[in-house]
């Protein structure tokens, strides 16, 4: 187990964890129409998009002379990471995060720096460019030691590198932090990506809805940084934090299926919701956070996995209708803001639901609630019958 103390997004809802939650909480969306011809798209598109000059300008306080030669991609890792450990993270920890090989730096992308692929071509192969090489390059500019952990998993992605970071933070292991780094910028091989699965939708999404017919592309830089339980026990007196988030525990299962059509009855899922919930009682839950991609199948799926695992009465909130779908970055945010919802005591509402569609009896939230429970499930899927869930509680 591990221990949350420090955390960021960067969306066109805001800079830091707490603008994005409060635009959430009041149900503001970033989705807007794009004309055709904007950053070389071919046709109109409904998108969540960060503003590049926005995006250097926050790089530029912690990358100096060198942000404009840095591409977006790594001028978002960099400004993702230097805002968590700036406006959230103890500030006995500052020196020892950008210094110390007790850090594991784990970073969770679908498609890597995708602005730079055009650099490729079929008789050109940049190392630099692959996965792996981006955040070292990162790493290297900003000096932190060691090396970079990858975990490319489809959009549970950012939940995977959580379940990889409480096993790298294991009594015993040589790291006393993990920090965990998520990124997704639009470009025009991800939007091809995306139609090519059926996912792009000329209307805004909607979550679970019965009007559902796709989801829109979004942008989003995150990051988590967690403390490892012997660690945290150990400076517990000095962190000055009247609660901690506490990832308890984490799971990843997969169904055999296409691409295009998951199991109808989620049955990976409906196994990793139950493992999960062995270590905690249902009437502990707050809220199960989810995420969509306004398909009836993958909607429909997640829905009767949650109602088969006997969940159907717990609260459940989707992301989606606010950022976007922004792969590489969706279920590491969704876990922020969801941890951020738990210490307020808050559940925090689902923007696009109007009429249900999908099979599953599940309650989706749609306004802003309290609660005083103290703990919450992510949950999240992607193709190739992929599903990772995981167990977060607050703790005083």
């Amino acid at each position: 187990m591990m221990y949350q103390i420090g955390d960021g997004i960067i969306s066109p809802l805001g800079v830091t964890t707490e603008e994005n939650y409060q635009a959430v909480r009041a149900g503001l969306t970033g989705i807007q129409q794009f004309p055709a011809g904007f950053r070389g798209l071919s046709h109109p598109i409904l998108a969540s998009l960060i503003s590049p000059r926005d995006l250097e300008n926050l790089a530029a306080p912690y990358c100096g002379a060198r942000t404009h030669m840095m591409s977006r991609y790594r001028q978002a890792m960099s400004a993702v990471f230097e805002s968590a450990v700036s406006n959230t993270m103890p500030d006995i920890y500052h020196n020892e995060i950008f210094t110390s090989r007790r850090v594991a730096l784990i970073f969770c992308t679908t498609k890597g720096d995708v602005d730079s692929f055009r650099e490729l071509s079929d008789q050109t192969i940049n190392p630099r460019l692959y996965p792996w090489h981006v955040p070292q390059r990162m790493m290297d500019e900003l000096k932190l030691p060691g090396k970079p952990y990858v975990v490319m998993n489809s959009t549970l992605s950012g939940l995977q590198a959580q379940i990889m970071a409480n096993r790298l933070l294991c009594k015993g292991s040589p790291y006393d932090f993990a920090v965990i780094i998520g990124v997704e910028l639009i470009s025009m091989f991800t939007i091809f990506i995306l139609s090519e699965v059926g996912l792009i939708t000329d209307k805004t999404v909607r979550p679970y809805d019965q009007d559902g017919t796709g989801t829109n592309p979004g942008e989003s830089a995150s990051c988590a940084i967690y403390v490892s339980e012997e660690r945290y026990h150990k400076d517990r007196k000095c962190l000055n934090m009247p609660s901690v988030i506490k990832f308890k525990s984490g799971v990843v299962m997969t169904d055999p299926c296409s691409r295009r059509d998951p199991n109808p009855e989620g049955i990976a899922l409906q196994r990793a919701i139950k493992k999960v919930m062995a270590e905690e009682n249902v009437r502990n839950l707050s809220f199960i956070n989810v995420h969509s991609v306004g398909l009836k199948s993958y909607d429909n799926m997640t829905s009767i996995a949650i109602e088969k695992a006997g969940l159907r009465k717990i609260p459940v909130n989707c992301f989606e209708g606010n950022f976007g779908h922004s792969s590489g970055s969706t279920s590491l945010m969704n876990s922020i803001l969801g941890a951020k919802s738990l210490q307020k005591g808050e559940i925090l509402p689902t923007l696009g639901y109007k009429n249900h569609g999908v099979d599953g009896r599940i309650l989706i939230n749609t306004q802003l609630r309290t609660s005083r429970k103290h703990s919450f499930l992510n949950v999240s899927s992607g193709f190739g019958g992929v599903n990772a869930v995981a167990l977060f509680t607050k703790e005083k």
